[in-house]
């Protein structure tokens, strides 16, 4: 069941990025990357090899998608890594896990540069993406925190107490 709610979660957050947030005009001039979210989500709760598959494929389908302006595979090799490193902070240390999301958002759009820049896309100017690049950190962030909150708000829920027969269990009596 999870699977399926994945493979419906990307191609929903797809449409809605492209759809929705990418025809506002934030303050600051960057705004959330919602499909990198997704992938960080996905990745956090799975394994890095699942983080990776995840990562790729929907970078993949990024690299397509309109309006696809960037060189075919960009976004597939960051996702892709994004992914790996996520998942695999999910699996070894669950405590290292919230500075790995950090870091891994406030180094996306960056390395996403970073590869335009060094398969030749000539529409990459070191500045362009350094002056929006604190904006869509901020929004992604709030976004992440936001969900982290939710998660862990859900996460302390404890489930109802039953109510036991008298004499189910010994009583405990304190000396």
């Amino acid at each position: 069941m999870r699977g399926v709610a994945a493979v419906l979660l990307v191609p929903a957050v797809m449409v809605v990025q492209v759809s929705v947030i990418n025809r506002f005009a934030f303050p600051g001039g960057g705004g959330p990357d919602l499909v990198l979210l997704g992938v960080v989500a996905l990745a956090a709760v799975r394994s890095a090899a699942a983080g990776a598959l995840i990562g790729f494929l929907t970078g993949a389908v990024a690299d397509v998608l309109p309006p696809a302006a960037h060189v075919m595979g960009q976004y597939a090799l960051v996702f892709c890594l994004v992914g790996f490193a996520v998942g695999r902070a999910g699996e070894r240390a669950r405590g290292a896990l919230a500075a790995t999301v950090i870091v891994a958002v406030m180094a996306a759009p960056l390395l996403a540069a970073g590869v335009g820049g060094l398969l030749g896309d000539p529409r990459v100017d070191w500045p362009a993406p350094l002056e929006d690049w604190p904006s869509m950190v901020v929004y992604d962030l709030a976004i992440v925190a936001a969900g982290f909150w939710v998660v862990s708000r859900r996460a302390g829920e404890r489930p109802r107490r039953r109510s036991v027969p008298t004499g189910a269990y010994p009583v405990r009596r304190r000396v």
